[in-house]
């Protein structure tokens, strides 16, 4: 598998690639997925390790320890870079489970009767621009989800042999039940605690 060649297609050609990937197994969409994923989690290990590093630094905490028998601050950060190398993985993997089930539920009642496995590979081939862009401060932090939203739509219409109109709703209604659920536990506890 040409993992450079299906990140540009993704990215630039989805409803082609999409449909290509229809035969896919779920074993071919990890093997693409957390490759992706791992390098995200370096380069956000690695900028963790840096800034925790530079801050104990400046704020001259590095002979510091937090409880006797602990390593000194100045020895935690990699510690910590290699935490969040772990976490991210993990936390990406089952992420993209359980927003392809949650997906797939609106999938079906709008029709989607492809199967579980080709939501999974909508989440998985959907995310490659937050996988590559994820680490990009700034502007990124809208244009990359709004790419992967792009895709997804993309990868529900082949995937699932839905319409564009039937897949944007699907995926709307996704997004927007969770947010006016939140938003509702929100207003109600908000109150009550002041």
């Amino acid at each position: 598998m040409n993992i450079l060649g299906r990140i540009r297609r993704f990215l630039f050609q989805p409803s082609k690639e999409f449909a290509a990937s229809k035969e896919d197994t779920l074993t071919d969409a990890f093997k693409y997925y957390v490759p992706l994923l791992a390098v995200l989690a370096l380069i956000l290990a690695i900028v963790v390790t840096i800034v925790v590093t530079a801050l104990v630094s400046k704020l001259g905490l590095s002979e510091l320890t937090l409880m006797p028998g602990l390593p000194e601050l100045s020895k935690i950060a990699p510690l910590l870079g290699a935490g969040a190398f772990v976490g991210i993985i993990a936390v990406g993997i089952i992420a993209a489970l359980y927003i392809a089930v949650w997906l797939h539920i609106w999938v079906y009642l709008f029709g989607g009767r492809k199967g579980l496995k080709q939501t999974v590979k909508v989440i998985t081939y959907g995310a490659t621009p937050c996988l590559l862009l994820g680490w990009v401060p700034g502007p990124n932090i809208i244009i990359a989800p709004i790419w992967s939203l792009l895709l997804a739509i993309n990868g529900v219409t082949e995937l699932h042999e839905l319409s564009p109109g039937m897949a944007i709703l699907a995926i709307i209604l996704a997004i927007l039940v969770p947010l006016i659920i939140v938003g509702a536990v929100v207003a109600t506890i908000v109150p009550t605690m002041l």
